[in-house]
């Protein structure tokens, strides 16, 4: 497998273990913002993880395999290269091929730091001198972690320091700034018009922030497992790397978790949100006053909701989750106030943040009819 296949399969894979960690902050940073979400503010989002992702793949990857003799029989000019434009030279003795490796190298340089021109403009509004310092800097940091081994990471470099990559970098920001001042016109805005949120939540909205708390969860999970092993590994203690390995730490977790997420953090709060629900900025009101739900809300969506699910997770019945979850919305469709059976039961309805605090601050003996009649999301 060639080196550019390989950085590009690590590009994607970095990319697919940043999405789940960045998702939930960032629809709540939108919902914050801005009141809604936006399609094409995602594809945005998306496009520059994936490109930050594709910028550390292919500047640290592939790693070496550092053996006994791996640094003895590298001198320092192999570490850095301070002459400017002796590319150029590596180019001419190449006979000015556009196929060579020297060319293409060059080449590569430019069009790595092309997207990070185009959305310093495009998306965050820079001017052609901001942007070129941004790419510079950038391409500094670049060139300082390859030229000191990742900072010591390593006992020698395993890639050049070049300056000439500083000034092709540079270009291929200043290129990409210039390319969006042309192209960007033609596109969709990459950030929206805020908006107030005070519409009524639409089931996907609220079947997403139930997703998201799935997504929470298991993160979590994994993330106490890897803390574990890390000291363990890190203080030489294997005991520690047992245990996260053990089907009874596992299974605390499992309950350990579950139970701050969907009950403690939401009594501690004056939403009443679970993680998902925050993410989507979301909460939970009282259906008889539209104020701040009651503690025993929390306590009866758990037993009622929250519990089988758990129980259907742990006995690897997912799919009955996910069926359920559709029933359930299906359900709520049906009604005109798109109350769940959840929502019933506990005597509460879903809405949005702005709009209990907006309540809370203001409260009318009419409330409940009132948030009846907002608009659902589209």
């Amino acid at each position: 497998m060639s080196v550019r296949m390989s950085e590009s399969i690590i590009t994607l894979v970095l990319f697919a273990l940043v999405v789940p960690v960045a998702v939930l902050p960032w629809v709540h940073w939108q919902y914050r913002r801005r009141g809604r979400l936006s399609g094409w503010a995602a594809v945005v989002a998306a496009g520059s993880a994936l490109y930050g992702c594709g910028l550390v793949a292919f500047t640290l990857f592939p790693l070496p395999d550092v053996t006994g003799g791996f640094c003895e029989s590298r001198a320092l000019r192999d570490y850095w290269q301070t002459r400017p434009f002796a590319s150029l030279d590596d180019i001419a003795a190449a006979g000015y091929s556009p196929t060579s490796p020297e060319f293409l190298q060059v080449a590569l340089n430019v069009v790595l730091f092309v997207p990070l021109g185009f959305l310093l403009r495009y998306r965050f509004g820079r001017g052609v001198v901001s942007a070129t310092a941004i790419g510079l800097l950038v391409s500094l940091a670049v060139e300082t972690t390859q030229g000191t081994a990742v900072f010591g990471l390593y006992p020698c470099p395993y890639r050049v320091a070049d300056v000439d990559d500083l000034m092709t970098n540079t270009a291929g920001a200043v290129l990409g700034w210039l390319l969006a001042r042309w192209v960007g016109r033609l596109l969709p805005p990459a950030v929206p018009e805020p908006v107030p949120d005070t519409g009524r939540p639409g089931l996907p909205r609220r079947g997403f922030a139930f997703a998201g708390d799935l997504l929470t969860l298991t993160l979590v999970q994994f993330a106490c497992r890897v803390v574990l092993v890390l000291i363990g590994e890190g203080t030489g203690t294997p005991g520690l790397t047992e245990l996260a390995a053990s089907d009874w730490f596992g299974a605390a977790l499992g309950v350990l978790v579950p139970v701050v997420a969907t009950v403690v953090v939401p009594l501690l709060r004056a939403d009443r949100a679970t993680p998902g629900q925050i993410a989507f900025h979301l909460a939970l009101a009282d259906a008889r006053t539209g104020g701040r739900a009651p503690a025993r809300a929390v306590v009866l969506r758990f037993v009622f909701w929250w519990l089988p699910v758990l129980l259907l997770i742990s006995t690897g019945h997912g799919g009955v989750v996910f069926f359920a979850a559709l029933v359930v919305g299906l359900a709520a469709r049906s009604r005109t106030d798109r109350r769940s059976l959840l929502g019933l039961i506990s005597t509460t309805n879903t809405t949005t943040t702005s709009v209990l605090r907006s309540e809370h601050a203001c409260p009318t003996s009419g409330t409940p009819e009132l948030n009846a009649q907002h608009d659902r999301e589209p």
